[in-house]
Parts: structure tokens; sequence; C-alpha cells
């Protein structure tokens, strides 16, 4: 089984034309490839050259956007919480969603979008993660808050700084990447280092993001590179957690919009309570 996280420019101004990123990690949470991909039918070849008996691929992007305007029920939700949220309607685009022609191209290779995968269960399967989301609940479990009361939770994660990592000027942004591959490297269940990976953040495949010299020389396009690889990680590492079932909860619907994130009890809690009050979907 293969686990991938996929950091697609999907944005306005950069769909299907900025370079995205794909970070591939075995069973054991190693990663044992990554490469930067543009088109859609690109991040379909390289996710498929990977599936072999089963894989599963977290899209780190909005992937239903059913509202002409403003956001997504799952976005409201998320943001009541102080997690960071994908601000998505169609409006933002210029002819159908970017996410729209990946996700046709992986169905065409086999790939069966859903929004719970079951954890255990081998074959292909596509869901919507959020990279920065993910990373708050990291630094939110490390802070040693997995006890803290469903209405703490909030105020406990509001608390929290977020990782400004594609806004800023060169020096801060170097900061804060360099801070979110720190958190990446203690994080349990995850293998940054390997034998086969480079240091050279403009070759197109096997970058190793331990090895970079991330510092403000670099151009805002190689630092919007390095994020590319962080953020593709951590999609990466939520669909393996969830599926080794270490934590886990998806909010909302497929067809409305829905995200998959790690969690611990008492953040399930929390987004329970939310979910419910607000009357979205709830895993």
């Amino acid at each position: 089984m293969r686990f991938v996280g996929c950091a697609p420019a999907w944005r306005p101004g950069e769909s299907g034309e900025g370079t995205s990123c794909l970070v591939v990690l075995d069973e054991r949470g190693s990663i044992i490839h990554n490469s930067f991909v543009g088109s859609a039918e690109e991040i379909s070849s390289a996710v498929e050259a990977h599936a072999g008996e089963g894989c599963l691929v977290g899209l780190d992007a909005p992937l239903a956007v059913p509202n002409e305007r403003g956001t997504r029920k799952v976005e409201k939700v998320l943001a009541r919480l102080s997690l960071p949220a994908y601000s998505a309607s169609r409006r933002m685009f210029d002819g159908p969603p970017f996410m729209e022609e990946v996700l046709q191209a992986l169905e065409a290779a086999g790939f069966e979008y859903t929004d719970y995968p079951f954890p255990g269960e081998r074959g292909r399967y596509v869901v919507e993660v959020d990279s920065q989301a993910t990373l708050k609940v990291i630094l939110f479990e490390r802070a040693g808050d997995g006890g803290a009361d469903a209405s703490e939770v909030a105020a406990k994660l509001k608390e929290l700084p977020e990782a400004r990592l594609r806004k800023g000027n060169k020096s801060a942004r170097a900061e804060a990447i360099k801070s979110a591959i720190s958190t990446l490297w203690d994080t349990k269940g995850l293998r940054l280092r390997t034998g086969n990976l480079s240091g050279d953040i403009g070759s197109p495949e096997n970058v190793d993001v331990s090895k970079l010299d991330v510092s403000a020389e670099m151009t805002h396009a190689e630092l919007d590179r390095v994020v590319s690889l962080v953020e593709g990680i951590l999609a990466a590492y939520t669909v393996h957690r969830h599926w080794k079932g270490r934590g886990s909860a998806v909010v909302g619907l497929g067809d409305e919009g829905s995200v998959l994130l790690p969690a611990n009890e008492a953040l399930q809690r929390a987004l329970a309570e939310e979910c419910r009050v607000s009357k979205v979907a709830y895993v």
C-alpha cells in the first residue's frame, strides 16, 4: 500500500500552469519518492506509477466546490475552531476548477473519490486534505492537549501561530518553512530521511527536505517549491495516519466538500460538536 500526498497548483492564476508536488510514503511512513509535476495528466500518471496493489491519495486542495460564491460549509466549521481552511467558490476560477480536471484524470486511472476511505482497506482512493490544518493539529497535539475539554480546544488552537508559508518577505517565509520542517522531523510515524534523496531543490524528483538549506537567499520561486514539498509531506502523512487508524476525522460530505484531518480524541469531540451545531456531516 502506498500513500500519496499531492500539493497541487490549484489556485486562480496558477491552475494547470504552476508546479505541483507529489510525495509518496510506504506503509512504515518513510518517504520513498517525490516529484514535481504540472498538468492534471502528469499528476495522474505520477500517482498511478506508485499505485501498485493499493494507493490512498490526499489532495491538498478543494475537490468539491458546489457553491458559486462565499465559502463551503466545511470551511466554516474549521474556521470556528481556528483551523486553516480553504475559501473556495466557483466564481474564483475562470471556468471549471483545476481540481475537477485532476479528479477526472485520477478516476480515469481507476481511483475513486471518497469522503471516508476506510482505515486498513486496500484500494485506489482519493480524499481531500488540508496541509495547513494538519500542521496546526500536529502542533496542538504536541502541546500536550490530548485531554483538553472540547470547549477549550478552539481557544487552544487559536493561541497557536499560523504558519505563513506562502506569505510575507523571504526572511519571514524562510523562518516559517524551517519551523514547519522541524515540526515534520519530530512527528511520530513519519520518516523524513532516506538515503536515495538529494538536497537540490531544483531537482525534478527525489528531494530530501531535511537536507535543504532554507534561507532568505532563495528566490520566492525556490521557496514556493520547498513549500509544495512540505505540503505534500503533510498531505501524505494525513492519509497514512488515517489508514493506520491513529486518530483522524472527516468533516463534511463529498459532494458538498469534505476534509480529512488528523485528530486526537479532544479534537474529535470538538469537531463533532461543531458539526452537530452547524448541521454538517461528521465521521
